[in-house]
């Protein structure tokens, strides 16, 4: 009688455990679908508040529209300009340390 009664009291506390861990996870689920989006809402955000300062800046900008425009297309050109020789060079240290890691592998 006493041995039943300690198994029933297990099968108890092993559902109570059970149940907990659940609760848990559900738990941590929710807190990760709320920082999911909480991060989602803060880049759309500071997207649209960076294009609004963008807009801003150009149209309250001291010079003229034509200079604006020019300095605009000068930079954007300078900025493409980096951005390919950023792209090339990380292309050759990749190409070179997979040549590396191939000499590495054929010894």
């Amino acid at each position: 009688m006493v041995l039943m009664n300690v198994i029933k009291i297990g099968g108890y506390i092993m559902m109570f455990n059970e149940l907990a861990k659940q609760v848990k996870r559900l738990g941590n689920s929710r807190t990760r679908e709320l920082r999911k989006s909480r991060t989602k809402n803060l880049i759309i955000g500071a997207g649209i508040g960076s294009a609004v300062g963008v807009a801003a800046g150009i149209l309250f900008a001291p010079k003229s529209g034509k200079e604006t425009r020019h300095i605009i297309a000068d930079r954007t050109g300078e900025t493409v300009k980096n951005l390919k020789e950023n792209v090339t060079a990380t292309k050759d240290k990749i190409f070179a340390s997979a040549e590396e890691k191939k000499k590495e592998t054929t010894k």
